[in-house]
């Protein structure tokens, strides 16, 4: 087995080093630990308007990350761990497998953790870690997070109060669990950068190596990051389609909204109030890519300094 050093807190660049290593290293078993800075990462089939709070995340300047794994929506900072771990596969979904060497690491250092469902991993009854798996050529990539001291109050912002039951949509949904930090279960306290040194001595076997990239190898894991994780087609173009619908209040009036749209484009588009020229608007909307800067835009170009509360009818 081999782990290789990644000290990027960039959420785009470590989202494309992990597709880098999953590709380029097709003869090792890796383990390896990293952090983003606070970001919302999204599962490859999910719509991001229904599983967060577009409008928080603009307000605190959040990004989004859609990553090639299935599964739920997850919130990284600085106070979660991810880890990932790479192997050879027989095409078969195997949770457990990959879970229990966690496990089994993390009780040994003093986390008395547990699996919880089919690919969580709980403390007392509380969520601290969830994964996802991604197969291709025979190799399997399993991933997940460890909350270890996360802000939880922005989690719970951002990812759970923040569904949004206009959109319909088929694409994935994100369960809800209470969750909690690895950090208040501690037998006896450590910092982040403990925690990670001895995850990895508990994983990783005797004689593994520590890899690090080439200066070669970091200009290809920039250049996926800019073409593909930095992109909208990759983004959001891959929204599942949907249809969205609401009614509600604009300017102390009645307003009603209902747009579709299908590979990110915006078609449809039916707005209903006195207090907008709707003509317009659903010329500006119809055609448009989903993106919440380009939704603004248009917000501010119809409605001027009532720009965010229409805005908040729209996604």
């Amino acid at each position: 087995m081999i782990t290789l050093q990644n000290t990027s807190h960039d959420p785009f660049y470590n989202q494309a080093f992990e597709e880098y290593v999953f590709t380029q290293f097709p003869e090792e078993e890796v383990f390896f630990l990293w952090r983003n800075t606070p970001s919302v990462v999204v599962g490859c089939y999910q719509n991001i308007c229904r599983e967060v709070s577009v409008q928080a995340l603009r307000k605190q300047r959040i990004p989004v990350i859609r990553r090639p794994s299935g599964g739920g929506t997850v919130y990284h900072d600085l106070g979660n761990v991810n880890y990932t771990y790479i192997t050879r596969s027989k095409g078969l979904v195997d949770y457990d497998a990959c879970l229990q060497p966690v496990i089994a690491a993390l009780n040994a250092i003093g986390v008395p953790a547990q699996k919880g469902r089919s690919c969580d991993i709980w403390v007392d009854g509380r969520k601290i870690s969830g994964s996802a798996q991604r197969m291709a050529g025979g190799r399997l990539l399993h991933h997940g997070t460890l909350l270890f001291a996360s802000d939880l109050a922005v989690l719970d912002q951002i990812t759970v109060h923040g569904k949004n039951d206009c959109f319909q949509s088929g694409g994935t949904q994100s369960a809800i669990c209470p969750v909690t930090n690895i950090r208040e279960h501690l037998r006896s306290p450590m910092t982040i950068a403990e925690f990670q040194e001895r995850l990895l001595g508990k994983m990783l076997p005797s004689g593994s190596r520590m890899y690090f990239l080439s200066q070669e190898q970091e200009q290809a894991v920039c250049r996926l990051r800019d073409e593909k994780y930095h992109s909208w087609e990759w983004t959001w173009g891959r929204t599942p389609a949907f249809t969205y619908e609401k009614q509600g209040a604009f300017a102390d009036a009645p307003i009603r909204v209902r747009y579709q749209a299908k590979k990110g484009i915006v078609s449809g588009v039916e707005i209903e109030s006195s207090q907008l020229d709707c003509k317009r608007g659903k010329s500006l909307f119809d055609g448009t890519r989903l993106d919440p800067d380009a939704f603004y835009a248009i917000c501010e170009t119809l409605a001027g300094d009532c720009a965010e509360s229409l805005f908040c009818c729209l996604l």
